[in-house]
């Protein structure tokens, strides 16, 4: 898959399409049966453990269950799939089906040809107050990200009624996401990407040092924004002390007594942080801040050995590091 396509219709209708299958197709199963299985709960199971390669859900890691929950709150959605040649066709409504699908043939040969699927559902009145259409500044922000933890792949966004035709790429995910937003920093080096798991928690992290402010640390959690950093946040930074710590000694046991401060850890710093945990546990009612009480000891196991042996690997690098999180001079 290469591109995902997002249109908001005058109307208030939203349509997303994929020119790939998103999903992994079991043999023998049909793509018109399997998403409408999705989207109706057919043989649901909440306690299901999600296969791998398959997408996880916002609402549970089964996906199908999101899917569902978009139908049941849709006055009308209609599914369009096509693969192996041919092109099916089928319409929901309140979140039952409206008919078997059928074949379509009123597609082009070009759109029959691949392998894609297209939803689109409007949202039902008797439900949602008006205006009944999704904020673009949300939905700019949210493709934006998707882009960042999807390295490849363009999310495209048209909008019907403002006009706007934007698309959203790149090609390194994370590490170019940071480059963005660490640019007026006036950046010493490339952004530092990794990628590990500790205990139970999947981490991904790209950062970055530079001359001025930094950008800070920007961070999500099962595909939702922490905008009141959490306990990950917590990690991060003790990791970083760790980190900085060990290289300190390195040099000499008289400068493993110098500390490190949050604000001069993190001064300088711009870090981009994505999480993936088996259940997300938030404080308080705005799920803003994550309380997961694994990811601090998680995300400071990693980082800290991330962190410490990209030092160690860029000698020419640490000590303007050392020196940007706080050690004085000389």
């Amino acid at each position: 898959m290469r591109e995902i396509s997002l249109s908001l219709g005058a109307d208030g209708s939203c349509g997303i399409s994929f020119d790939g299958w998103p999903w992994p197709l079991p043999p023998g199963t049909s793509p018109i049966v399997d998403v409408g299985r999705w989207l109706t709960f057919v043989n649901f199971d909440i306690d299901a453990k999600r296969q791998p390669g398959m997408p996880r859900g916002v609402i549970f890691p089964v996906p199908y269950v999101d899917l569902g929950v978009v139908n049941a709150l849709a006055s009308s959605l209609e599914v369009v799939v096509c693969a192996e040649g041919q092109r099916w066709r089928q319409r929901f409504r309140e979140g039952l089906s409206q008919g078997e699908p059928h074949s379509d043939v009123s597609g082009s040969a070009a759109s029959a040809a691949g392998t894609g699927l297209h939803i689109r559902f409007t949202p039902d009145a008797t439900v949602f107050e008006p205006p009944r259409r999704f904020p673009l500044k949300w939905l700019r922000a949210r493709l934006a990200s998707f882009s960042a933890f999807h390295a490849g792949i363009t999310w495209h966004l048209r909008d019907e009624v403002s006009g706007l035709d934007e698309r959203y790429l790149r090609e390194r995910g994370l590490p170019d996401f940071c480059a963005e937003l660490s640019e007026p920093s006036r950046p010493i080096h490339v952004p530092w990407s990794f990628e590990g798991q500790a205990g139970t928690t999947w981490v991904r992290l790209a950062l970055q040092w530079g001359e001025a402010l930094g950008h800070g640390v920007v961070s999500w959690a099962n595909l939702r924004e922490c905008t009141l950093d959490g306990t990950h946040h917590d990690g991060l930074v003790l990791g970083l002390r760790k980190a900085l710590r060990a290289r300190m000694k390195a040099r000499g046991p008289e400068q493993e007594a110098l500390s490190f401060t949050d604000a001069a850890l993190l001064r300088h710093l711009t870090a981009v942080l994505e999480l993936v945990v088996p259940h997300t546990v938030w404080h308080g009612p705005t799920q803003e801040q994550l309380a997961n009480p694994e990811a601090k000891a998680d995300v400071a196991q990693l980082v800290s050995t991330w962190v410490e042996q990209s030092l160690a690997s860029h000698p020419d690098l640490e000590s303007r590091v050392l020196e940007l999180s706080g050690v004085p001079r000389g």
